[in-house]
């Protein structure tokens, strides 16, 4: 597995990327597989259809390089790359769902499913008790709404900053701050360390 990248080195990728370096854009996608592969998952369950959607996508950013290189399209200007690949992936699903459901894209925008799960998480913890409270956990999770698990998942398993956050979900930012607080009170209300 390939260690993380820093924004720095993938802002650098990402340019090399689309003065035609094919290898860096390669690069992207070994530096950002497996985040990618997550969050896909999370958004649909089939491993396949996720895995087909990644290719998809990279194939697709080499493509609109390559017209933009030949004057056809403008090059995207992007400030964050793991932002980007996150919504565009993101976009990449919802269409090929919409297409699979005959469903109209501005319907799916907000009705998709969201699953957060620690099954592999797991195998790390030794002690029933501790099971138990990361059961408990994952059932207060799924009891929030889509956009409140995304947003969580966002944050803390990605650890993305409130801007990248409102980028990826399509928010201003004081919405996912707000969003963010009632996602936490939620847990807090639901969820007791205790019992």
């Amino acid at each position: 597995m390939r260690p993380r990248i820093t924004p720095d080195e993938a802002q650098k990728l990402w340019n090399d990327y689309q003065s035609g370096d094919m290898y860096a854009l390669a690069n992207i996608m070994q530096a950002y597989y497996s985040d990618l592969f997550h969050w896909g998952l999370r958004l649909h369950g089939e491993r396949e259809f996720v895995k087909d959607c990644i290719q998809d996508m990279f194939v697709n950013l080499w493509k609109s390089q390559q017209s933009a290189r030949a004057g056809s399209l403008p090059a995207a200007i992007v400030s964050n790359v793991r932002s980007y690949l996150l919504v565009a992936l993101k976009t990449r699903i919802l269409r090929e769902l919409s297409k699979k459901h005959v469903t109209h894209q501005s319907m799916l925008s907000d009705e998709y499913s969201f699953s957060v799960e620690f099954s592999s998480d797991l195998r790390l913890i030794d002690e029933e008790h501790e099971i138990y409270q990361v059961r408990k956990l994952e059932g207060v999770l799924n009891n929030l709404s889509e956009r409140q698990k995304e947003l969580i998942y966002l944050r803390f398993y990605q650890s993305l900053s409130f801007e990248q956050i409102a980028e990826v979900m399509n928010l201003s930012r004081q919405s996912v701050y707000n969003l963010l607080q009632k996602s936490l009170g939620s847990l807090r209300k639901h969820y007791d360390v205790s019992s």
